[in-house]
């Protein structure tokens, strides 16, 4: 899948004296409901990858303008050109079915996304501890801003049963969901602690509980 050198990166780790807690997972694996978690048990701030990413997308921004000229009406919720306004789940469903879409999008938003991490950090750099939940953190190169990557394991027909409940996606797209990243057993070896959140209860919580000393 990756090289020597790509494989070297997801190695990397934060080695400054904040401790970064990378939170990653494959899609509808329960990240945000483990962040949320953390945050209300030690009120550790928490940056979300996912908000910048809408964040990149919102009203009037220089990349929405960007999306809406390349896609056009296909993907604008109303017809106003001052305001206009991005039919995500319409934007979704092209990405997700062509990748040259699909990088093309990415090329444009990981970039923003990074740069708001990096402007949050910057704000937060007094605090000593900073969640980071990344849903792309090895497909993009986010290792090196994480002191420790805590990944939440879930297996395919829960994810698929999340999705499609959550997003009211068909199976079809939430499998083109899933395949858009990589696998779960192979971003697994790379991460510093695994949760499992395999079954709809609250097993996960004794996990992190033991794991932060919550």
């Amino acid at each position: 899948m990756i090289d020597q050198k790509q494989t070297n990166k997801l190695c990397l780790r934060w080695k400054g004296k904040q401790r970064r807690i990378g939170i990653t997972g494959g899609i509808a694996s329960g990240k945000t409901i483990i962040g949320d978690f953390l945050f209300q048990a030690k009120q550790w701030p928490i940056l979300d990858a996912d908000l910048y990413a809408h964040e990149a997308l919102s009203a009037k921004s220089q990349i929405a303008k960007k999306v809406c000229l390349r896609y056009g009406s296909k993907i604008i919720k109303n017809s106003s050109k001052s305001n206009q306004t991005i039919n995500r789940k319409a934007l979704a469903k092209i990405v997700f079915q062509n990748e040259i879409e699909k990088k093309w999008l990415e090329g444009i938003i990981h970039p923003f996304v990074n740069k708001r991490i990096k402007e949050e950090l910057k704000k937060l750099k007094t605090n000593s501890i900073v969640i980071l939940i990344i849903p792309l953190l090895f497909e993009k190169n986010y290792t090196g801003l994480c002191s420790e990557i805590c990944y939440i394991d879930c297996p395919r027909n829960m994810q698929l049963k999340r999705l499609q409940s959550r997003d009211n996606l068909s199976l079809e797209e939430a499998n083109q969901r899933i395949d858009a990243q990589w696998a779960n057993s192979f971003k697994k070896q790379f991460a510093d602690h695994i949760i499992n959140n395999s079954n709809d209860d609250e097993t996960w919580k004794l996990q992190l509980k033991k794991l932060y000393k919550l």
